[in-house]
């Protein structure tokens, strides 16, 4: 899912794709009526309206607004902007949604209808949708999610080499991308709009680039082990060099249609991260000379040495050390940004450092950091051992890794919950384990805060997923004070939520 935002003028890089966005400080309306909406609200009360932004500037996949709707279907938003055009997620609790297009400085009205028959909401009128249909608006998506998991057939085996892993990966998008292209008679939805269908095939480039071609080692492992291989945990997977990011030129990363993919962030996340490509953090360093580095490491690789990408790169930079250090910018920082981003570019240091001073409010907030030892007791009592440690506090238990975008997405919105608890009887306790590269794991902690353990045994880790039942991540228990379990569930369930299970148990 993502968004499209933009303030003034807009260029296009041809006639079948949405307007070129350009990073600007702005904010936009969105309001509307849901036509029918008595027949949703049935037996249940307090239906909230969710609107989804990304944020790629402060590289944050998506800020998430919820609204109550009035009684007689209104609703209204208003939405701070980091790009002049914007396409976001927008849906109502347990009815299924669509996109809807954000102009900067502007306010866009939509006409909604509730389909009884369908039980979906369906878009009859939407202005300023920057040329997309209703059909584009309300299948997009799904379109999306249904190419993302189709490969070619016949494609079997498992990659011995990184060329090999390449070529695979080169295969499958440019099978999805021809089956975008040619074959509407495929999805079970209504055909898509030439604009719809390069909106989509960008979505899907930035796709395969943050799930497949930068997590490389875990890809090789589960290829493996789906070509029927039982020893996945000792397959000895190929190192890399430098050399392997050639596939980057295939991309074209400064082109600024990607700034309506949500995973655009992620992406220059992934590349500021990577330890092969081994990228400093620009600390205090001058952004010119930070950027003359990071060219040595990265202009061959990409195919092109100024532009869009560069900026947004050390934009990202900045993001990198709120979101995983939780660590506010320093007088020369300051300096550093309103220095490079100037002109044309100033609305950069606007959102750099609007983003600052939230941080420095979150960052009083933050618990102290322990990295625990893993008790050296057996699987089936491993958890019990944990728990004790806290007893007469109610625990937060939180599995996640590194890798995983929900995961990190939802410690950052609770960062609210625990400033709002600071000081009560709890803990936050998280556990990660070996499919979370190390020393990954060990910078992103700094901005988490709370106890935390490392879980290298892979048996372990199953094991007490599978205690509470859970199958996937980002998943939750919460303890109360005598150590009894009285919540788990799996994905995030909101900070009002939370707020509310945590508070009845704390004394």
């Amino acid at each position: 899912m993502s968004l499209c935002l933009i303030f003034y003028s807009c260029s296009t890089t041809g006639e079948n794709t949405l307007p070129d966005p350009e990073i600007r400080d702005g904010v936009a309306k969105l309001s509307g009526r849901i036509t029918n909406f008595h027949l949703i609200i049935g037996n249940r009360n307090n239906l909230t309206l969710n609107l989804l932004i990304p944020y790629p500037v402060t590289a944050e996949p998506f800020i998430i607004q919820k609204k109550s709707v009035n009684e007689d279907g209104t609703f209204g938003f208003e939405v701070l902007m980091q790009s002049n055009y914007a396409v976001g997620t927008f849906g109502l609790d347990g009815v299924r949604g669509f996109l809807v297009c954000l102009t900067a400085g502007k306010e866009t009205k939509l006409d909604i209808i509730y389909d009884q028959t369908t039980h979906r909401l369906k878009i009859t009128n939407h202005p300023d949708s920057l040329g997309l249909t209703a059909t584009d608006l309300m299948t997009m998506l799904v379109v999306s999610n249904q190419l993302i998991n189709n490969r070619p057939p016949g494609l079997t085996g498992y990659d011995k080499t990184p060329k090999e892993f390449v070529q695979r990966r080169k295969i499958i998008l440019d099978y999805q991308l021809k089956m975008l292209a040619e074959n509407d008679s495929l999805f079970k939805e209504p055909p898509l709009s030439e604009i719809a269908k390069n909106f989509v095939a960008k979505h899907i480039k930035i796709e395969h680039l943050d799930l497949y071609y930068f997590d490389y080692k875990r890809r090789m492992r589960v290829n493996y082990s789906n070509a029927g291989n039982k020893d996945a945990e000792n397959f000895n997977i190929p190192e890399l060099d430098r050399k392997y990011y050639a596939f980057l030129k295939d991309f074209n990363l400064n082109n600024p249609q990607y700034l309506y993919a949500w995973k655009y962030s992620e992406v220059l996340q992934r590349i500021l991260s990577d330890e092969i490509l081994n990228i400093p953090p620009i600390g205090d360093t001058p952004v010119e000379q930070w950027l003359k580095e990071v060219k040595k490491i990265l202009s061959k690789l990409l195919g092109f040495n100024k532009g869009l990408f560069y900026d947004m790169l050390a934009a990202n930079s900045y993001a990198r050390q709120f979101n995983v250090e939780l660590r506010p910018l320093s007088d020369k920082q300051r300096e550093n940004i309103n220095n490079y981003f100037k002109g044309k570019k100033e609305d950069f240091a606007k959102i750099l450092l609007r983003k600052n001073e939230e941080i420095i409010r979150l960052a009083a907030w933050k618990d102290p950091l322990v990295v625990n030892e893993i008790p050296a007791v057996p699987k089936e009592d491993l958890m019990n051992t944990i728990i004790s440690k806290y007893r007469g506090k109610v625990v937060i238990l939180d599995f996640w890794t590194t890798w995983c975008p929900p995961c990190i997405d939802a410690m950052q919105e609770y960062r609210k919950v625990k400033g709002e608890l600071q000081g009560r009887e709890l803990v936050f306790v998280y556990l990660s384990n070996a499919t979370s590269p190390q020393k990954l794991w060990e910078e992103t902690i700094k901005g988490i805060g709370g106890e935390h353990y490392y879980i290298e045994k892979e048996d372990d880790w199953v094991f007490l997923m599978d205690t509470f039942g859970f199958n996937s991540i980002p998943s939750y228990v919460i303890f109360d004070t005598k150590g009894e379990v009285r919540h788990k569930f799996t994905g995030y369930p909101g900070n009002e939520r939370m707020l509310a299970m945590i508070e009845k148990l704390l004394p």
